[in-house]
C-alpha cells in the first residue's frame, strides 16, 4: 500500500501565514490605562453623592484611519452621570495615544453605577475597544447609603482626599505614628472611627486634606467635633474649614482652637456658597511651636442638608 506524502514548500508556507494575518481595520481603538486627573475614581470606588470628577481613559488609535474632529466619544449605556451625551475628539493620527475625558457628577441616590462610552466615526458608526472592537469604555462607582440628612461623609472618602503638610505632599491616608510620621505629619482613621491628623513637626506645622468637590445647596451645613487625641496636656492645635472655588481659597468661619481635654463643635452654614462647586479643605495647625503631641481628630465631619 502506498502512502501519500504532502510537502508544503517554503514559499507556500509564507503565503499561508500572510493570508492568516487579520486585514487592516480603519477604525480601531486600544484601551491603555485609566488616568487620574482629580478624583481617583476606579472600578467600584466609593464616592459621595453629588461628587464632581473627571473620568479619563488613555486610548490609542490602533486603526489605519486618523481620527478627525468629526469623531466623537458618545454615551451609549448605563448612567450618564450628568455628562454631555457626546464629546468631540481632538485630531488623533493612526498610532497616536490620547486622553479622553468626561466631566461627571455622581448620582444623588445610593447604589452601584456604571457609565458606558464608545467612539463614533465620521459616518456615524460606533466602535470600541477589546479584541472585537465592540467593548465600551466604562466608569464605575458606588454611592453609599448615608444617614438621613447627611449628603457628604468625609470619613468615608478619606483616601480620595489629597493630604499635604508643611513638610510633605500626597501623604498616605493610612499614616503611621512612627519617626517619619512624626516629622512629616500623618492622617488615618482610628479604630473609634475618628480621623486622626498630625501636622509636620516644625514651627507652625500644619496638615490639610483636599476633598473631592461637590455642589453646595442653600441650607447646607458643615458639622464636626474636634479635639486632641488622648486629651494630651501638651496638645495645642487649631482647626479650620476652608473651601477652594476655582483658584480661590476661602476660610469659613473662625478656627476652632483646642488644648488638652478641650472639645469644640464646628457648625458652619454653607448657604452663601449655594450653587457653587467647592472643594472642602480640612485644615489643622499646631499652636505654640513644635510639638510631637499635637495630634488632633475630626469626629463625624459631614455636610448635612435639610430634608425636603
Amino acid at each position: 500500500m502506498k502512502r501519500a506524502i504532502f510537502v508544503l514548500l517554503p514559499g507556500l508556507l509564507l503565503a499561508a501565514c500572510a493570508s492568516a494575518q487579520p486585514a487592516p481595520v480603519c477604525d480601531k481603538a486600544l484601551f491603555v490605562d485609566h488616568v487620574i486627573l482629580d478624583v481617583p475614581v476606579q472600578e467600584g470606588t466609593t464616592v459621595m453623592p453629588g461628587t464632581v470628577f473627571t473620568k479619563t481613559w488613555e486610548v490609542r488609535n490602533d486603526g489605519t484611519c486618523d481620527w478627525t474632529g468629526e469623531y466623537a466619544l458618545v454615551h451609549t449605556g448605563g448612567e450618564a452621570m450628568a455628562a454631555d451625551e457626546e464629546i468631540a475628539l481632538p485630531p488623533v493620527a493612526s498610532g497616536e495615544v490620547v486622553d479622553l475625558s468626561v466631566r461627571m457628577t455622581a448620582p444623588g441616590d445610593a447604589g452601584s453605577y456604571e457609565s458606558e462610552w464608545m467612539l463614533r466615526n465620521a459616518a456615524g458608526e460606533l466602535f470600541g475597544v477589546g479584541p472585537q472592537g465592540d467593548r465600551p469604555l466604562t466608569a464605575e462607582l458606588v454611592v453609599p447609603e448615608l444617614p438621613s440628612g447627611v449628603v457628604y461623609d468625609f470619613t468615608q472618602v478619606l483616601c480620595l482626599a489629597r493630604w499635604d503638610s508643611g513638610r510633605a505632599e500626597f501623604l498616605p491616608c493610612d499614616g503611621e505614628d512612627d519617626e517619619q510620621g512624626g516629622l512629616d505629619g500623618y492622617v488615618r482613621v482610628a479604630p473609634n472611627g475618628t480621623i486622626e491628623v498630625k501636622p509636620n513637626n516644625q514651627q507652625g506645622g500644619w496638615i490639610a486634606g483636599y476633598f473631592p468637590p461637590t455642589v453646595i445647596q442653600d441650607g447646607d451645613r458643615f458639622r464636626a467635633t474636634v479635639g486632641c487625641v488622648d486629651e494630651d496636656a501638651s496638645c495645642n492645635i487649631s482647626f479650620t474649614v476652608r473651601v477652594l472655588i476655582g483658584g480661590d481659597q476661602l476660610i469659613l468661619g473662625e478656627a476652632q482652637a483646642v488644648a488638652g481635654d478641650e472639645v469644640a463643635e464646628i457648625d458652619i452654614d454653607l448657604s452663601a456658597l449655594a450653587g457653587k462647586e467647592v472643594t472642602v479643605i480640612l485644615y489643622m495647625e499646631e499652636n505654640g511651636g513644635r510639638s510631637l503631641e499635637a495630634v488632633g481628630y475630626w469626629r463625624n465631619p459631614t455636610i448635612e442638608r435639610a430634608i425636603q
